[in-house]
């Protein structure tokens, strides 16, 4: 048995047997033959008769254990187990595997506690610092996980499982480099390593390795066609490249391949990006009817745009949360109790938008007039650093500036920690390049959602969510898992410095002179079919008049184009506006007529950005908090008249102000006197009802 010849052992075994039918050694020594060879139903038979000649056989029962683990019977192992570690000198083997029943039982806690018992019996058993590594792992504490891992290789550096625990605590940690190296050595020992080749391409991406992502992608896809990790990791590939086509080629076939609902929803949102609106259309269908069930498998920030409800998106944000950081009962969320050893509240922002980015426009000047006697302001900035005078505002503006981007989510943590926040503020949400795993470690005893994200993020970690009146009407609590507290007037913020530059004339941004122009400058994937039918219904009944739309994506511009001429509007009465920077994009505001809103996504900073340029907006109000929005900012800017609520209020107050000059300069007149005396622009009186708000905020009870 020794050298490992089971069937030898087992003959002389029987031999035994033959002459000692009873023999108790013997018999456990069979059943332990038929472990060797993988038959553990065959194995209990001969081992349950060694415990009758001896009841208090350790070896009989830890093998008896160790073969209805093998048999998924853990109850059963569990008691055999238990009865073997109560006798005396129990090895630790004994303990491990006690262990490993209950972690199958889902009791990580008692299995926890089972492996330490058998450390300190062995501390350099690579196994039981696997399944510490594996427990640890479960419960959510990715760092102490990885140094079991890290246990285990010190004394069996070729250990495969080993280096596979380690290069997903690492991912989890954000220390991507680390994960590399372990899973480039997973696949050295084992080169077709299906789950590695997956691990591999997105820890590359992570980096921004993308030629290496994109090999080990394909390598993955060629190993394992059903897996729908790589074709996700593909399509982001190709997306910050640019190369939108391709993306949604990638999560076609993938979603051929696979069926996965989380490409699905991806592609349902990628082809939103293009305008691509009958296979929308068709992706949409099929995503809807997977949604009645929500799994977690679909982000929710891609269901913002389309036909939800505020209690749905809950639902959807929930699962996807849970999925994604671990269910509520695991999550590191103990909360700290607030100290009174700071004089001031110390106030945290966490966010990647320090830098040119729609959200640093609308806070800057809040950052700037925080009350510092009162309050001390970090920024924790994980995004890049683009050297802009944004950029440079935003440091001054903070009297802790401090830079994350690099550093892995253990050490990004300890920082915050270190820094004994009184309210982490995170303006991010689940949008792209937010850090959800920082929060979901619970750094701070408040921590509220603002600004970046308009819904509910479905997180036990996050318990404030800053709104006002309109966005969330009273009594419409129930659809967010953060208690809401709200703003008297709009949740939004604005900047009273940016700077409008030098409009020139319309011939310079291709329009015609003389035409009625309206525009939209929101992203494309926020335009649905109904509101652009209803747009180029405007410019049939309007003579002459232009829409002047964003150049997002060529592909969005081409199918924009097409659909306009399916309506019968003339290609040239669309023109498509480049991105220009923010002084110069808010002059053009000053070449258009009329805004137009979207929906169900409705307008957010663009809005701001219109109103401030002294363009007016026609605002298509519904449910959810982000067909909200823009009716908010319109009421605090004392402009509640062109906010609507159905498709044919909305294309009926655009018309009037399109035809109607007496009436648009009445409206424009009232917009003039808002830019001076409206909520919206009171940029103090927002940041001491931000203070007034953010001082108010207590912990809540565990």
């Amino acid at each position: 048995m020794q050298a490992g010849d089971a069937a030898s052992a087992r003959l002389l075994c029987n031999e035994v047997l033959r002459r000692a039918p009873r023999n108790p050694d013997a018999l456990c020594l069979l059943g332990i033959t038929y472990l060797m060879t993988g038959q553990a139903s065959d194995a209990v038979p001969p081992l349950e008769q060694a415990l009758a000649a001896r009841p208090r056989h350790g070896a009989a029962l830890e093998n008896l254990g160790l073969a209805h683990l093998m048999l998924s019977d853990y109850d059963a192992a569990e008691r055999a187990l238990r009865s073997a570690v109560a006798l005396p000198g129990a090895p630790a083997s004994v303990f491990m595997r006690l262990g490993v029943s209950l972690l199958n039982q889902e009791r990580h806690i008692d299995a926890l506690k089972e492996f330490q018992r058998a450390l300190a019996l062995d501390p350099r058993d690579p196994d039981i610092h696997i399944n510490m590594g594996q427990v640890l792992a479960l419960q959510g504490d990715a760092e102490a996980a990885r140094e079991q891992y890290l246990a285990a290789l010190s004394v069996a550096p070729d250990l495969i499982e080993a280096h596979e625990g380690l290069a997903a605590a690492s991912f989890a940690l954000g220390r991507f480099g680390e994960a590399i190296r372990g899973l480039r050595e997973v696949l050295r020992m084992e080169p077709d390593h299906r789950v590695a080749a997956g691990g591999l391409a997105e820890a590359l991406f992570q980096v921004g390795e993308l030629a290496q992502a994109e090999v080990a992608a394909q390598r993955a896809i060629a190993l394992d066609p059903s897996a729908a990790g790589p074709y996700a990791v593909l399509a982001e590939i190709h997306s910050v490249r640019g190369e939108l086509d391709l993306a949604v080629a990638a999560l076609e076939t993938g979603f051929e391949h696979t069926n996965a609902i989380s490409l699905l929803g991806t592609l349902t949102f990628g082809l939103r990006r293009l305008c691509a609106w009958e296979k929308w259309r068709t992706a949409w269908l099929r995503l809807a009817a997977a949604l009645d069930r929500p799994t977690g498998e679909v982000s929710p920030f891609s269901l913002l745009c389309e036909p939800t409800t505020a209690a749905g998106q809950l639902d959807f944000a929930r699962s996807w949360t849970a999925l994604q950081y671990g269910a509520p009962a695991t999550a590191q969320h103990a909360r700290r109790a607030a100290t009174d050893k700071h004089p001031r509240i110390r106030v945290g922002y966490f966010s990647s938008d320090f830098y040119e980015h729609a959200t640093a426009y609308l806070l800057a000047e809040v950052l700037e007039m925080h009350d510092r006697s009162r309050f001390e302001i970090f920024a924790y900035a994980y995004g890049p650093d683009d050297a802009s005078p944004m950029r440079e505002r935003l440091r001054h503006a903070c009297e802790h500036f401090v830079d994350i981007a690099h550093d892995p989510d253990d050490i990004a943590a300890r920082r915050i920690l270190a820094d004994d926040l009184d309210i982490l503020v995170d303006l991010k949400g689940h949008t792209m390049g937010a850090r959800g795993a920082l929060l979901a470690r619970r750094l701070c005893p408040i921590q509220v959602s603002w600004l970046g994200y308009p819904g509910t993020m479905g997180a036990e970690y996050i318990d404030f969510l800053i709104a006002d009146p309109f966005v969330i009407p009273p009594g419409q609590e129930s659809a967010y898992s953060e208690r809401i507290v709200r703003l008297p007037h709009c949740y939004q913020p604005n900047d009273r410095k940016r700077v409008i530059a030098a409009t020139p004339a319309r011939a310079a941004y291709g329009l015609p002179d003389k035409a009625f122009v309206f525009c939209c400058f929101n992203q494309p994937y926020k335009i649905t079919p109904e509101i652009f039918a209803c747009w180029t219904g405007l410019l049939r009944e309007i003579p002459g008049s232009v829409l002047w739309l964003l150049a997002d994506n060529q592909w969005a511009t081409d199918n924009l184009i097409r659909a306009a001429e399916m309506h019968g509007i003339d290609a040239a009465r669309l023109v498509f506006a480049p991105k220009l920077p923010l002084a110069q994009h808010l002059a053009r505001y000053r070449s258009a007529d009329l805004a137009l809103d979207t929906f169900p996504y409705t307008s957010h900073t663009t809005a701001s950005d219109a109103l401030w340029g002294d363009c007016l907006i026609v605002a298509l109000c519904g449910e959810t908090f982000a067909a909200r929005v823009s009716g908010s900012i319109l009421t605090a800017c004392n402009l509640p008249e062109l906010v609507t609520y159905s498709l044919d209020d909305y294309a009926q107050l655009a018309r009037r102000i399109a035809s109607d000059a007496p009436f648009r300069e009445g409206l424009r007149a009232l917009l003039a006197v808002a830019k001076t005396t409206a909520p919206l622009f009171d940029s103090a009186g927002f940041t001491a009802h931000l203070e007034q708000l953010l001082g108010g905020l207590q912990p809540g009870e565990e």
